[in-house]
């Protein structure tokens, strides 16, 4: 394997801590799938059966979800290393959330589940990884829920973004009609105008025809 693809890999969030040891012996153990996919190919649809890690090794992928009721879209920009919804593999559904689609020629590693259990779980560090990522992502929803009280409408707006991201950072995009958005928000439409108004002045946004852009979500808190 070569020496860039070797690092890569070791700085792949469940990997992360390992040693070369470990490491070397454990790629000898389990079967690596890579593929590669063109811009505008849809890499994962949502309500695909999660069976394997998905490891996004090179370029970036849209993810996207619409609401329950179609009344908005969200997307956000994936940029590599990234290990795309781990949380999915678990559970009643173990069904992808998201559709993912490769906004550059991008490469993804793909992992049996199988793998977790004869030979992942043998390793403490990947154990721990994996339970830092799962928890890390309850932590977050749960955050999400008790901000809420006692907010501004703009900190309402940055919070409602944010817990539609899997990523606390880059680009976004929510594609919503302002009446929506306004009752989403529990508030006038008016007031959800100028808000989103006055953070495009910041350069925070920028407002498209029922669509809500955000460069670089970090740039909001």
């Amino acid at each position: 394997m070569e020496l860039p693809m070797y690092d890569t890999l070791l700085s792949l969030p469940l990997f992360q801590g390992m040693n070369q040891g470990d490491f070397n012996s454990l790629l000898q153990k389990i079967r690596l799938d890579f593929i590669r996919y063109a811009q505008g190919d849809v890499v994962i649809s949502a309500g695909d059966r999660c069976g394997s890690l998905a490891f996004l090794i090179n370029g970036s992928v849209e993810s996207s979800r619409s609401g329950i009721n179609g009344n908005f879209t969200f997307s956000e920009l994936i940029e590599a290393p990234c290990l795309i919804e781990p949380y999915s593999m678990f559970g009643r559904a173990g069904s992808y959330l998201r559709t993912y689609t490769a906004a550059s020629p991008c490469s993804f590693l793909m992992v049996d589940k199988q793998y977790i259990y004869t030979e992942l779980g043998k390793y403490n560090i990947c154990r721990m990884n994996l339970l830092n990522i799962l928890s890390g992502r309850v932590q977050q929803l749960d955050s999400h829920l008790w901000e809420l009280n006692g907010m501004t409408l703009r900190q309402r707006i940055i919070r409602f973004v944010r817990s539609l991201s899997d990523i606390q950072s880059g680009q976004k995009r929510l594609a919503i009609k302002m009446n929506d958005l306004a009752l989403l928000m529990d508030a006038t439409r008016l007031n959800v105008s100028r808000e989103l108004n006055t953070l495009e002045a910041e350069g925070l946004i920028s407002l498209r025809r029922k669509e809500i852009l955000i460069p670089a979500l970090e740039k909001m808190f």
